[in-house]
């Protein structure tokens, strides 16, 4: 049955084709466009009218949660579901026009879109958001992970929005009736766009042509959908093999990694596009076929441009149809390669010097957060061992990355639970590896006398709720070591970045975010920023170096990762592996790997 499908939506689309391709790339990418510019532009708005320079793990829920925020939301969410109702509407129109063996061009669809969005509207004007929001994630399906990984914030929302579910499989099961409720609901959606009747029968319509045949027409629904995915990744993943093999013929042995990965960053924004052009004409293709098999009685006339004002004649015209096309192709052209350049892969080794951070100490060769993970930072020639410290219910310091110990240690309690006598009895090396059996949480003061004269520290204090004196005390016990010149203190808390520089502003401070979004000037109480590394740029780092701050990436343990960073220009890498680190940055490692690990860069 899908091969039936299939071979007759090919005859529907084959007739137009290249209006239909030059139209989906022309709006795709002006939509696309308009849509991250404006929101970006929202956000920077509600982030500026809530008090805010920055948005970060901390102020995320004040931004996000603020009554004005969410009206932005709410208009951006209107403001893509317009754009998706008029791609509707003119892929509609497409259909329509080869359906009836007519020609049809881009002007001409841009009209049947206009039309038919206008007058949906006035016939809908308070609905027309509900009906298209109930169909908008079965047409967006395969827009979605492109969009999410492109538009940070919408990635940190996702991430958020499944964390606040006590288990994982409750959004997944929420998503998968969403996404069911979707696909059953957008039956009828080609009735409500084309047969302006009432509810009543627009309903009977539906009921009518899938009585006796709904499940085998679901079924053949997602089979359609798996088929455009399966489709989607053979070509990507066909694309990218090419941009591998032109990175590592054409390209320097040492800039084909990072050739690899930003020509990657353009493929995957490319197949967003392309994938989500495809599903959406599929999809409404499969609805439209549908509808074709209903009884069309009362069938108003096609929602394209009226024939008979000579104005309209001239502009569908081939002449002025070719004209437009490439006067608006020739644009996005231009557009599109001054964006590419930008970002144009040149640097090989980075020419100034970026300093080397252990994670946790060196958690890959010992375990986290204990002595003899700072020893292996020592011996791997880092110049910082990452730490994190914590507070125990008596008050001692210690280094400890989660609040509960149950992961390193196996005891399941929270640390400020526990005396620091109680928590020296625990053993943190036996579930890294037998041969670490014995090895103790140590406390901060000893692990700082054992790196001086041998290494900085990058001290993280953690938040747990329960440590609101934790500050002072770190601060104190540098002090109380003259350390304070050879290490810098971080924290997610903003706030405690604040009280060390109350406490003593010598000391250097780092802010910890898991994302970067807004302006940096007013975070003061931060020297540099100590941010994960997908969510660094090139711009992000110019950003911050003009207004003389530093940039911390962290955590990077693969090639192409650490190449990437090493182009953008950070200051400092935390990594797990520090002597892979060093040998990417002063560029002794070897710069051509081999295809399938490039193409895993490029994937990743």
């Amino acid at each position: 049955m899908i091969k039936t499908y299939l071979k007759t939506a090919w005859k529907l689309l084959y007739k137009n084709i290249w209006s239909l391709i030059l139209f989906e790339a022309v709006y795709r990418v002006f939509s696309n466009f308009l849509i991250v510019k404006l929101s970006g532009r929202a956000i920077q708005f509600a982030l500026k009218q809530c008090g805010y320079s920055y948005m970060t793990s901390e102020n995320y829920n004040d931004v996000m949660l603020h009554p004005l925020t969410i009206l932005i939301i709410v208009g951006l969410l209107m403001m893509v579901l317009f754009f998706m109702m008029f791609e509707v509407f003119a892929v509609l129109g497409y259909l329509e026009a080869s359906w009836r063996r007519e020609k049809i061009r881009i002007p001409e669809m841009f009209g049947a879109g206009a039309v038919g969005t206008v007058r949906f509207i006035r016939r809908y004007p308070f609905a027309w958001f509900l009906y298209i929001a109930a169909s908008f994630p079965y047409l967006w399906i395969h827009s979605s992970y492109s969009a999410i990984n492109s538009m940070r914030l919408l990635k940190v929302t996702a991430t958020k929005i499944i964390e606040a579910f006590p288990a994982v499989w409750m959004p997944v099961l929420l998503l998968v009736l969403v996404v069911i409720f979707s696909f059953l609901f957008s039956y009828s959606l080609p009735f409500r766009f084309l047969m302006e009747e009432k509810e009543e029968r627009i309903r009977r319509r539906v009921k009518n042509v899938m009585r006796g045949k709904a499940l085998r027409e679901f079924g053949i629904n997602l089979l359609l959908h798996l088929t455009i995915a399966v489709v989607s990744l053979i070509l990507f993943f066909t694309a990218g093999a090419a941009v591998v093999l032109y990175a590592r013929y054409v390209k320097t042995p040492s800039t084909v990694v990072s050739a690899v990965i930003v020509y990657g960053d353009w493929l995957k924004t490319v197949m967003g596009v392309v994938t989500g052009a495809i599903g959406i004409v599929g999809s409404v293709t499969y609805l439209y076929l549908i509808f074709t098999l209903s009884d069309r009685r009362d069938y108003q006339r096609s929602r394209t441009f009226p024939k008979n004002s000579r104005l309209i004649r001239i502009i569908r015209g081939p002449a002025a149809a070719a004209v437009l096309s490439v006067a608006i192709i020739a644009g996005e052209s231009v557009y599109i390669i001054r964006s590419m350049q930008q970002d144009l892969p040149s640097a090989t080794a980075s020419s100034g010097y970026i300093s080397v951070s252990a994670h946790r100490g060196g958690a890959r060769k010992a375990p986290e957060n204990t002595m003899s993970a700072v020893k292996y930072a020592v011996e791997s020639m880092a110049d910082y061992a990452e730490i994190d410290v914590q507070e125990t219910s008596d008050g001692e310091i210690v280094l400890l990355h989660d609040s509960n110990l149950k992961r390193t240690t196996g005891l399941n309690a929270n640390i400020w639970t526990l005396t620091y006598d109680e928590v020296s009895q625990l053993d943190a090396g036996a579930r890294f590896n037998k041969a670490f059996r014995g090895e103790p949480v140590p406390k901060l003061e000893d692990i700082i006398q054992y790196a001086k004269g041998k290494i900085n520290l990058n001290i993280e204090v953690k938040y747990n709720g329960h440590n609101l004196n934790i500050v002072k005390k770190v601060i104190k016990i540098i002090e109380e070591n003259d350390f304070v010149e050879n290490c810098v203190l971080t924290s997610m808390n903003y706030n405690y970045l604040k009280q060390a520089k109350k406490l003593n502003p010598d000391i250097k401070t780092g802010y910890t975010m898991k994302m970067t979004y807004g302006d940096l000037e007013d975070l003061d109480a931060a020297d540099f920023f100590s941010v994960k590394y997908s969510y660094i740029t090139e711009q992000f780092v110019e950003n911050a170096h003009s207004i003389g701050k530093e940039v911390c990436a962290w955590t990077l343990n693969y090639q192409g990762d650490i190449q990437r960073m090493v182009n953008c220009g950070v200051d400092n890498i935390i990594t797990d592996d520090p002597e892979l680190v060093r040998k990417v940055i002063l560029g002794e490692i070897e710069r051509s790997p081999d295809f399938l690990d490039l193409l895993m860069y490029l994937v990743n």
